[in-house]
């Protein structure tokens, strides 16, 4: 049986740069990276480096928006 779709877009909107929508539809590997790429945005914001992986985790969360529900199984 698949995830809620519904659950995993509320997880996709309020923690998506954090990869939790990922981990909840079983992606744990880029989930992790997703998260991992964040932080170290994060804490690399002050050197040019961080803008530029915030920017791909930007992109990725994007992204995920129509990926998420086949994801968590849904194929229709």
């Amino acid at each position: 049986m698949g995830k809620s779709i519904a659950l995993a877009y509320v997880l996709w909107f309020f923690l998506g740069y954090l990869g939790i929508h990922r981990l909840y539809c079983g992606r744990v590997f880029s989930g992790l990276v997703m998260a991992a790429c964040t932080v170290i945005g994060g804490l690399t914001a002050a050197i040019f480096i961080g803008h530029i992986l915030l920017f791909i985790v930007g992109i990725w969360w994007l992204l995920d928006l129509v990926l998420t529900a086949r994801m968590c199984g849904y194929r229709g």
